[in-house]
């Protein structure tokens, strides 16, 4: 049975290991905190993800937990409705983080994954060996590093191009739902500053509060109830109901990496392709990726030469989603506030366009595969050089 090892038990690191139990792969995931848990609040779960979940038996579980959404819509500070989209027909669904990592977990652990904790994983070896804080090693047949925006694993193998911070950020929190709130999820605009509201449970909504980090107002905790209340005056009885221990601070970075493969390593989610969440697909193509991924190497008799046709089918489009939403993100912070009419026509031409709003709502949930095939060597022209990176 061939073995991997997987650095960092989030939800990138838990999809991996279930995928790889559901290939058949021995698998030990490692862990540097006492107990894994998810930083943030509420999180978005679009089809590209259910495609995997469906796979793993666990979309009936997150349909259950979350609140399936009717419609995704933009209002700016004119209270002019931007683009709405009707996604009733798919699967959209916003719920607690720590639901669905736990579900993920929970899978993994009922495959006969092993989790160790309180193992701070400090580098990698191109020969799928993983170094530990402790000075301890461990070797398989290989490893995948999903330990996030400071990975040790990238960066042990120095395979970042560029890992740089956004002029924004985003507060994340969660406050309780009210009785009569639609299921509905609505981006609200007011100048450089931005809220997205969408129920997330039976109980909570989840709210991303997002504005420039050279605001020291917008970016806060405890949240400026006044200031945000003042920009967003129809959004106050929701700002009355944030409190800082379920709130998180982040601001937005992006990484680029020149591989996602070395030897027998390879790296998935914020550790390979970091993003501003704006389009909602941070999770959802390190879902994807992880599935593909075992899905590819499990189709090789060697790791080495799988990898690179991993890499090179599944990145286009994660590579697009990512250029996507940072746009997006630079647009919004930088806009100038004297054009501000200007953006609302722009993003609603945009959106009501038959290709520019097809082609986007394509990336907005998350790309389509494209499955492997076996001529994808010559196809991709891969030379001996390539494979052996």
């Amino acid at each position: 049975m061939s073995k991997v090892l997987i650095a960092g038990a989030g939800i990138a690191g838990l999809a991996a290991a279930a995928s790889f139990r559901s290939h058949g792969w021995e698998v030990d995931i490692f862990e540097r905190t006492p107990e894994p848990r998810e930083i943030g609040a509420g999180i978005y779960v679009k089809e590209n993800s259910f495609e995997v979940l469906d796979r793993l038996g666990l979309s009936d579980v997150i349909l259950k937990k979350g609140r399936r959404i009717s419609n995704a819509r933009i209002i700016d500070e004119e209270k002019n409705l931007v683009a709405n989209r009707d996604v009733s027909g798919e699967r959209l669904v916003v719920l607690l983080r720590a639901d669905l990592q736990q579900a993920l977990r929970q899978k993994a652990d009922e495959l006969g994954a092993v989790l160790h904790t309180d193992a701070k994983v400090v580098g990698a070896g191109r020969d799928a060996t993983l170094h530990f804080a402790d000075g301890s090693s461990r070797s398989a047949d290989l490893v995948v590093g999903a330990d996030g925006l400071h990975s040790r694993v990238r960066d042990s193998l120095d395979l970042a191009r560029v890992k740089y911070s956004l002029g924004d950020g985003a507060t994340r929190t969660l406050v309780p739902r009210f009785a009569d709130e639609p299921d509905v999820s609505t981006e609200h605009w007011s100048g450089n500053l931005r809220v997205g509201v969408a129920p997330c449970s039976d109980e909570y909504t989840y709210m991303f509060i997002i504005g420039p980090e050279k605001d020291k107002r917008a970016t806060r905790l405890p949240l400026d109830v006044n200031y945000w209340s003042r920009a967003f005056p129809h959004l106050a009885h929701y700002f009355e109901q944030v409190t800082p221990e379920l709130s998180v601070h982040h601001r937005h970075s992006v990484v680029v990496c020149d591989s996602w493969v070395s030897g027998r390593v390879a790296i998935i989610g914020d550790a390979a392709h970091a993003q501003p969440p704006n389009l909602g697909q941070g999770a959802g193509v390190s879902i994807a990726a992880a599935w593909e991924l075992a899905e590819t190497v499990s189709a090789f008799d060697d790791v080495r030469d799988a990898l690179p046709i991993w890499e090179q089918t599944a990145r286009p489009r994660i590579d697009m989603v990512q250029r996507l939403t940072t746009a997006y993100d630079v647009m919004q912070y930088r806009w100038p506030k004297p054009l501000t009419p200007l953006r609302s026509r722009l993003f609603s031409a945009v959106a009501k366009s038959p290709t520019l709003g097809k082609r986007w709502e394509f990336y907005w949930r998350g790309g389509a595969p494209e499955p492997y095939q076996p001529s994808d060597v010559e196809r991709l022209g891969l030379s001996p050089r390539v494979l052996d990176r």
